[in-house]
């Protein structure tokens, strides 16, 4: 499962993973992708966002503008 956060205002990125984790976890996901873009600050907000959940973020080696979340 991914989701694309191009085009998202910061400002929107906590409700849009809040509802997109809510899904990938009902959905019995264990891993699930956030497209980024190159933006460090976009990378950040998803960090935190996922820190509040516990859930674990990694860097995709050949992809910088993705980050594969571990949701369990």
């Amino acid at each position: 499962m991914k989701i694309d956060l191009h085009g998202t205002k910061h400002a929107e990125v906590r409700q849009k993973l809040d509802q997109f984790y809510w899904e990938a976890m009902m959905r019995g996901h264990y891993e699930v992708e956030v497209i980024t873009g190159i933006s460090e600050r976009m990378k950040q907000i998803v960090r935190e966002v996922s820190q509040d959940y516990s859930f674990r973020v990694e860097e995709v080696p050949m992809n910088p503008g993705s980050l594969c979340v571990r949701i369990r």
